[in-house]
């Protein structure tokens, strides 16, 4: 099973350099990818993929969180960039220590997922639910130095050891999680919820563990900053649109997005950006409702938490991107895709390449993207 999941792997980056490289001859490069490289050249189509967020993570890995930097980049979380310091020991560069883990992390999260899917579910349905999580239409953030790889990682790793009952590690990953991403602790209910359903009173003691990492952040960030939570004060700095000082509803979301489509350009690369948004928005609220349905509860928990907490912020800007991790989704996905006419399967598959393509193209240009 490992030896294919390399494969498909290895075939899917290569597909996505490909795209990268036509991209050079279809849409001209944006300010910030001027700097990468000569076209085609192994420095430019090394460095496109540390676009965006990508330039923070190897900076933090570099310098580590504050000064010199930037203080909103307080608003990444720290295990991620220290994970690519830590690999520069032994891969002294940090660009290629970023690629290096990112790729390990997604061969280990594929592994690892479809093992889980398989607790439940035929060898097809595991098949399908990496097929279709890798051909996702932002899937090209596993190859980035994002860390929607070593996230994915530990979610899935935490959610098969806790149903092996393995539920010491099952909670010490899920501190790592909390510690990579804000998201992290959205995992913390669902392995209450697989604890207690064990009956195994004595492992409760486990459950201190997930959220120390988000915690000692926190506290790290009350002796820099003075405010435990100046990671949600800064997140403005990368979304206007982001609203921390007042919670805005699901309803609401969609129908300031409503407006956006209707006042947008549709030649404005932006445009299609709030298209994408808005769809994987609608699709995934499918979704959520769904696997309370189809799926276990601490799965269904988890996906309510990673969909619904993020759009308090009165908008799905990024969504498109951190909804790869919300791994019980694409097993929803595959539970309908193996139920469909082939012909059905194809146009699907056919128009998540063709979005995949498109982004693609944009993101290795230096168009945002999400």
């Amino acid at each position: 099973m490992l030896k294919q999941i390399i494969k498909s792997v290895l075939l899917w980056r290569l597909a996505i350099l490909a795209v990268a490289a036509m991209a050079v001859y279809i849409l001209p490069a944006k300010d910030c990818c001027q700097d990468f490289g000569a076209n085609l050249s192994p420095s430019y189509l090394a460095n496109i993929w540390a676009n965006f967020a990508g330039g923070n993570f190897l900076d933090l890995a570099r310098l580590g969180h504050g000064l010199p930097l930037k203080s909103s980049t307080y608003v990444f979380f720290p295990l991620f960039p220290a994970a690519i310091n830590i690999l520069t020991t032994v891969i002294p560069n940090y660009l290629a220590s970023g690629l290096v883990l990112v790729h390990v992390s997604l061969v280990l999260a594929l592994y690892y997922l479809s093992r889980l899917v398989r607790l439940d579910y035929k060898k097809n349905i595991a098949q399908n639910t990496l097929l279709l999580l890798l051909l996702f239409p932002t899937a090209f953030f596993f190859g980035s130095v994002y860390t929607e790889s070593f996230f994915l990682l530990l979610v899935v790793l935490s959610f098969y050891l806790v149903r092996k009952k393995q539920f010491l590690l099952a909670c010490l990953t899920g501190l790592f999680a909390s510690a990579t991403s804000f998201a992290g602790i959205f995992l913390w209910p669902a392995l209450i919820w697989e604890i207690w359903q064990s009956r195994d009173r004595t492992s409760l003691i486990w459950l201190l563990l997930p959220p120390l990492g988000l915690l000692t952040y926190m506290k790290f960030l009350v002796t820099k900053t003075g405010d435990a939570f100046y990671f949600l004060k800064v997140t403005p700095d990368f979304g206007p649109n982001l609203v921390i000082n007042k919670l805005i509803l699901l309803h609401q979301v969609f129908f300031r997005y409503g407006k956006m489509l209707v006042a947008s350009q549709w030649a404005n690369p932006l445009f299609f950006t709030i298209v994408l948004e808005f769809t994987v928005g609608i699709l995934f609220l499918i979704l959520t409702i769904l696997a309370f349905k189809k799926l276990r509860h601490s799965y269904a928990i988890f996906t309510l938490l990673s969909y619904l907490i993020p759009t308090f912020t009165g908008t799905f800007t990024g969504l498109p991107r951190y909804a790869l991790t919300i791994f019980p989704a694409f097993i929803l996905l595959s539970l309908w895709y193996d139920n469909q006419k082939p012909l059905v399967k194809k146009v699907y598959l056919a128009i998540n390449i063709a979005t995949a393509v498109f982004l693609v193209t944009l993101f290795t240009r230096g168009y945002f993207v999400g």
